[in-house]
């Protein structure tokens, strides 16, 4: 950490930037007295992990649907579709009967929005198995994605999807835990009585709400801080803001977007033992809400959930993955320029 803030570092294998979440063993959220406060007692991670700084950006997830799309209709990949807001544009398919894109220089970094629950597995799977083109990539490795599937628990419809990822898996959906700990702990917190280390209540590493607004604009006289609250601001859609856009907006580890933008899928999976899981949860507010929904970017108020396989536009999320040990990540950066340079040769 430097000034108190995780480095973010692009993992060669995903092209993603994480940061590392250390202070294993950290206090769980102890609540702030809300009757509502569904957080208290979470939060707590025993072990390093990594988390995305981003949510998946446009240029990482167009890869994804190339892969998974530009092959014989036969082969593409169940629970997966275009999402419905992001920066890419249809393009001719290497493969006849596929399905591609590209993406307008520009627009690299806006947001996926139209991600369900599945779709990020499945994408979890793939960067776990080293971008394969096989289609076995797709479908195991972090999920099973066998096990996705919808009973009837009585009156009740359930779902019968893996609730935590596999063992081993290196990519995968952020518990809700990880979630937690990594917008809104901070290891570097003075607090009251001396001691350091402490929980913000909102994710911009402060107890103050959130702006919502357009970057760069003022709302009420004060510097909008997070994309929510307006659908179109002159020129400017929220659905094309790039990931990044509110400087010196984030988490206590350097997260950003923890807000506005989409609302992010975690592993939690709600229900109950009698008649199982019903919906995921997920963390945050998405852009375009009503400006009264700052409160679902408070720790205590729990965001929301939704079926597994609902892709509204608000719906997208950010990786999480293991921290590597030294050996392993210098395989993946020697295996990285070994592909690269296959690649030119072509």
């Amino acid at each position: 950490m430097t000034g108190g803030v995780a480095v973010a570092q692009v993992d060669p294998l995903s092209g993603i930037d994480f940061v590392t979440i250390t202070s294993p063993g950290n206090a769980a959220w102890g609540g702030n007295g809300s009757a509502q406060d569904q957080a208290v007692g979470r939060g707590r991670v025993d072990y390093e992990y990594r988390i995305g700084k981003f949510e998946v950006t446009t240029s990482q997830w167009a890869e994804f649907m190339n892969a998974a799309f530009d092959r014989p209709q036969s082969e593409w990949i169940s629970h997966l579709l275009p999402p419905g807001q992001w920066g890419a544009a249809g393009t001719t398919p290497n493969t006849p009967g596929g399905r591609r894109w590209f993406v307008p220089a520009g627009n690299e970094m806006r947001g996926v929005g139209g991600i369900d629950w599945r779709m990020a597995a499945i994408y979890c799977n793939w960067l776990h198995n080293n971008k394969s083109l096989d289609r076995s990539a797709f479908l195991s490795g972090a999920y099973d994605v066998s096990t996705f599937a919808y009973v009837q628990s009585g009156p009740f419809t359930v779902f019968t999807d893996q609730r935590t990822r596999s063992e081993g898996a290196r990519y995968f959906i952020p518990t809700w835990d990880e979630w937690l700990k990594a917008a809104h702990y901070d290891p570097n917190k003075a607090n009251n009585d001396g001691t350091t280390g402490g929980w913000w209540l909102y994710s911009n590493s402060s107890d103050v709400r959130f702006v919502p607004g357009p970057p760069g604009e003022l709302v009420n006289g004060q510097l909008a801080t997070a994309n929510f609250g307006f659908q179109n601001a002159g020129d400017l859609s929220c659905w094309s803001v790039p990931l990044g856009s509110y400087a010196g907006v984030q988490s206590p580890w350097g997260l950003v977007d923890t807000a506005g933008m989409t609302q992010e899928w975690t592993e939690e999976a709600l229900g109950s033992s009698l008649i199982g899981a019903q919906a995921r949860r997920w963390e945050g507010s998405s852009w375009g809400d009503n400006p009264a929904v700052y409160l679902a970017d408070s720790v205590s108020y729990g965001g929301g959930s939704e079926f597994p396989t609902l892709n509204f536009s608000s719906n997208g999320f950010r990786v999480a993955a293991v921290v590597p040990v030294s050996g392993t990540l210098i395989s993946v950066l020697v295996g990285a320029v070994l592909v690269t340079s296959r690649r030119r040769m072509k």
